[in-house]
């Protein structure tokens, strides 16, 4: 590992090199990204950003994009910390262990001016800036509508989920133990098979990307209200930040502020047009009672919030406090 470490290192200080010796001309900037357009609600949030930047630099700031084909969601982080790539589009939660603050924001409200208002987006910012020598220049809500459970049968007459085994990441564990039902960890990509042969029950995924997906095909119902809101950032490694001038600096921040507003507004549309193609394919809503609905965002906010503190500390704390002030989060 330490070998693998002096290498990122050493080819990161190359690519850095390449980017900012044309910096005040132009840019490529490497995207490492951990979605793909397979997971098309989600990458249409880096696509935005990207299109923003375009249109606000004339075309002098481009993109190339790896997916999580290049290297695994879990383990991106480092590469961009190390400047082997020159930016990240991910969720916090898939560097949750190594100190992931932003996953947080999850449980804080969809209100792009409020963050910066608040001082919320600097807090990020800033932690990143000195934990993992990286830059935030965005920080995107998919839509007002964060995530939900979709199921293979309908809820209890309870209205609960009670006995039934339910795939989640730890971030969905405290609402599905709010239904009654067990968790199982699994990765995204193996939903649709345990689903199709009975291993779980349900699922916990982001509320667009049961078209994408194909979790359609086997899973008939899904719950609503939605609860949390997922938000992707954008990080630059801090070396290739400090290298552009900072007219090209302001492209990519302006760029970001303008996505943050939006996307929750797009991504509803995506949203409701996602909806009403599984209406017509046969998935009904199941509406969980306004005490359980409550219950549920209870234990998602809770649970982002425990995740936050074991993973990022004081910092995490003082965020929460900071969000709390703000009217933002409970």
């Amino acid at each position: 590992m330490q070998a693998l470490g002096t290498f990122t290192r050493g080819l990161g200080a190359l690519l850095i090199g390449g980017l900012t010796a044309t910096a005040s001309v132009a840019s490529d900037i490497r995207v490492l990204s951990s979605f793909d357009t397979s997971q098309l609600p989600t990458y249409s949030v880096l696509q935005r950003y990207m299109d923003n930047v375009a249109d606000i630099s004339g075309g002098k700031t481009t993109f190339t994009v790896f997916g999580p084909e290049a290297v695994s969601i879990f383990e991106q982080l480092e590469p961009v910390s190390n400047g082997v790539f020159d930016a990240l589009y991910t969720h916090p939660v898939f560097h949750a262990g190594n100190g992931g603050l932003a996953l947080a924001v999850d449980a804080i409200d969809v209100d792009p001016v409020a963050r910066r208002a608040s001082g919320v987006w600097d807090s990020v910012d800033t932690y990143y800036q000195e934990t993992h020598n990286l830059k935030m220049v965005a920080m995107m809500s998919v839509s007002m509508a964060g995530y939900h459970l979709f199921t293979k049968e309908p809820l209890s007459e309870a209205g609960d989920l009670a006995g039934r085994k339910v795939r989640g990441t730890p971030t969905y564990f405290g609402v599905i133990e709010a239904l009654g039902a067990e968790p199982v960890v699994l990765p995204g990509s193996e939903i649709y098979s345990a689903l199709q042969t009975g291993i779980v029950d349900g699922a916990g995924w982001p509320a667009a990307g049961m078209i994408s997906m194909k979790h359609y095909e086997v899973a008939a119902y899904r719950l609503r209200p939605t609860f949390g809101a997922a938000t992707q950032p954008v990080f630059i490694n801090l070396d290739v930040w400090n290298g552009l001038d900072a007219e090209e600096q302001g492209y990519l921040l302006e760029a970001g502020k303008l996505t943050e507003l939006e996307m929750p507004w797009l991504g509803n549309a995506i949203q409701a047009d996602e909806d009403a193609k599984l209406d017509e394919l046969g998935v009904k809503v199941e509406m969980l009672s306004p005490e359980m609905a409550t219950k549920v965002q209870n234990a998602f906010d809770a649970g982002i919030w425990a995740i936050a503190k074991e993973s990022s500390g004081e910092a995490a704390t003082a965020l929460h406090e900071q969000a709390k002030a703000a009217g933002l989060t409970e």
